[in-house]
């Protein structure tokens, strides 16, 4: 089974298999040095964490971000071993390990300016084994993503910078995964309650489940 967990915010853990995933992490107080791989949708500062990379970094922790802000990461993190960050674009298809791939998916928003689609900013479709993990990062619903297939669909739903709950919770009815987790709300930007709205507009024959708890960690088993 695999083991998802959200810090807070968009900060994203995924255990699956020997192998531990991190997606922007964010506010991570604890040294964890687990990392085999950290993902970076853009550099706000929400998903950008140079204290939070260093604390769940190890020697053998491999990058994956945007071309648009390799240097940056490396700079910020004190990243000295350059090769050790792959740099991707939109619709970039990449093989990490025999049984560990990942497809670049474009991030930006329809009618709005935060995330404009020329920033080139991404998210991932990761496929471990044989399960497919859509992180989706700051993003509204754009063409793109509607033809995205996933197992676990982990999107935004605070509205301001990203699609909101409702517009989050139509996009999983039309895409369908097996589990929708919603992300990127109670913290930075959206109420806690969104959580709970997003999940009462998805369809009852898609699994949801709200893994923030705003403090520490929660674990949960899927």
């Amino acid at each position: 089974m695999e083991n998802i967990q959200i810090n807070t915010h968009s900060s994203i853990k995924i255990r699956e298999g020997e192998k531990t995933f991190y997606f922007d992490p964010f506010k991570l107080e604890g040294r964890y040095s687990d990392a085999d791989y950290i993902f970076i949708t853009h550099d706000h500062f929400d998903h950008l964490d140079p204290k939070s990379i260093s604390n769940v970094r190890k020697n053998e922790t491999v990058y994956i971000c945007p071309k648009s802000i390799a240097k940056t990461l490396a700079a910020d993190c004190g990243i000295k071993d350059t090769a050790k960050i792959i740099q991707v674009s939109p619709d970039d298809e990449i093989k990490l390990e025999d049984n560990i791939s990942f497809y670049v998916t474009p991030a930006y928003n329809t009618n709005k300016n935060f995330h404009q689609k020329n920033f080139n900013w991404v998210g991932y479709v990761l496929k471990v084994n044989d399960k497919t993990f859509f992180v989706a990062g700051d993003t509204d619903v754009t063409d793109e993503i509607k033809k995205v297939k996933c197992d676990v669909a982990l999107v935004p739903i605070g509205g301001t910078y990203t699609m909101d709950a409702n517009e989050a919770a139509s996009f999983i009815n039309l895409i369908k995964p097996k589990l929708a987790i919603p992300t990127h709300y109670g913290s930075v930007i959206g109420e806690a309650n969104l959580g709970k709205l997003f999940i009462s507009q998805v369809d009852k024959s898609i699994e949801t489940k709200e893994l923030i708890d705003f403090v520490n960690f929660k674990k949960v088993n899927i």
